[in-house]
């Protein structure tokens, strides 16, 4: 039995003030045990690339032929395809188990050889071996990487491997002494790559998973506001419970020149919960994420005010059951004007921009200033029109991934834990490569 962990390319030089742990999760993606199994083998499609420049070390042997011995050298040793039809997930209290099933491989490489004596022959050609029907069943588990704050290490232990058949062929061999000895030369370098292929398989599967599960860049870049970054590192590993496994992420928005404004207070370090609908997906998202938003945005981008007021605290929002509610102070002429507007929620894809929108229409609600001179309803009317127009890009952003393609996605606000929840729809469907 085997055991490995294999990390992704990560970025860990920004900087952020915040320790990584799991207080600070303000964003949660949940999937129930069959939208975990869709997911994996979306990902593991998407991934199937990335990890097919696998390296495998030269082997280099000697091959008694009887009369002869030949030094042989294997060079180039690629994993060129990887190919699964299938995974197996079973999730336990914090532990999974996963079996990834029916996958083909094809490994390619050169070979050489030298005859060790008189006369020396010497030959060269390429080969491939191909592994049918391949099988790993291991203990999946994950932790964030105590040297990369905020990136996930997948790992898988106690890994069986198991395949139906290795079928090789070899190309190429000019010369009478390689004619002479084909069924020996090739059963032997099957034997030698045999001996590696477990390692390498269990190397290409972890890497899936942590393609999957980690892509590296763990912030985004605000669409229309380069300035604004959403820290969007993990907070904890992989959790699993109830038969569902959960993604905790930080999710707060931050400007990038300003990482060290620790704009998260005690009473936001409210965890999100675990799934509370059977269907497969369902993304959660902190009332305390969303205010963050609006602080960073109204301190460093000022992005709320207008020609006609300026907004002269960050506005806060409160949810409620159908809708939420956005207070706000305004300036206007060296008065002040305190507003509520409701807040209905709204969110879009933008596939070309690879994220998702989480947003707001506002409307009037109330509105009161100790001014008689204001025009109080023509404020209220040029506040909501403001706060309409700039607040999508002004707001909350998802990464794109093929779990968040919220087109077929409802949303609701849930004040008793103080999260908007976005459920999919109740059998996940795969769209595609991230």
């Amino acid at each position: 039995m085997f055991s490995l962990i294999i990390l992704a390319e990560r970025t860990c030089e920004l900087g952020f003030s915040q320790i990584v742990n799991q207080s600070y999760t303000a964003q949660s993606t949940t999937a129930t045990q069959r939208g975990a199994k869709k997911y994996m083998l979306c990902g593991i499609k998407d991934s199937m690339k990335p990890i097919s420049n696998i390296v495998i070390p030269d082997l280099k042997f000697e091959l008694n032929a009887g009369i002869t011995k030949i030094d042989v050298a294997l060079t180039d040793i690629k994993l060129a395809n990887l190919n699964v039809q299938d995974v197996a997930f079973n999730l336990f209290e914090n532990r999974s188990q996963i079996a990834v099933l029916n996958c083909s491989v094809l490994i390619n490489f050169q070979w050489s050889f030298q005859q060790q004596s008189y006369p020396y022959v010497v030959d060269k050609g390429s080969g491939k071996i191909i592994v049918n029907n391949g099988e790993l069943k291991g203990d999946a588990g994950s932790e964030v990487d105590p040297e990369c704050p905020g990136h996930l290490k997948v790992s898988i232990s106690g890994a069986q491997i198991s395949y139906e058949s290795v079928n090789i062929v070899i190309d190429g061999g000019d010369t009478w002494l390689f004619q002479s000895i084909i069924n020996i030369f090739q059963a032997i370098v099957e034997d030698e790559l045999a001996k590696s292929l477990s390692k390498v398989l269990l190397e290409a599967f972890v890497k899936l998973l942590n393609n999957v599960f980690e892509d590296g860049r763990r912030f985004l870049d605000y669409t229309n506001h380069y300035n604004i970054i959403k820290d969007e590192r993990y907070t904890t590993g992989i959790q699993a419970k109830d038969g569902a496994i959960s993604l905790l992420f930080t999710g707060y928005v931050y400007a990038r020149g300003n990482l060290t404004d620790d704009y998260v207070t005690p009473q936001m370090l409210n965890k999100v919960t675990y799934n509370k609908f059977n269907n497969d997906m369902q993304i959660s998202i902190h009332e305390s994420a969303i205010n963050n938003a609006f602080y960073t945005f109204h301190k460093y981008e000022n992005v709320y005010s207008s020609a006609t007021y300026q907004v002269s605290q960050a506005p806060k929002i409160t949810f409620y059951n159908a809708a939420a509610i956005l207070e706000m102070q305004v300036k206007v002429n060296n008065s002040l004007v305190d507003l509520e507007l409701i807040a209905h929620l709204q969110h879009e894809n933008n596939l070309q921009e690879q994220r998702a929108y989480v947003f707001f229409t506002f409307q009037k609600y109330s509105a009161q200033t100790a001014d008689e001179s204001i025009d109080i309803s023509y404020i209220e009317d040029d506040v909501v029109n403001h706060m309409n127009s700039v607040i999508k890009f002004a707001c909350y952003q998802l990464s794109y991934t093929h779990l968040t393609e919220l087109n077929d996605y409802t949303h609701m606000f849930d004040p008793v834990e103080r999260v908007i929840r976005l459920v999919g729809p109740e059998e996940y469907e795969c769209k595609g490569a991230r």
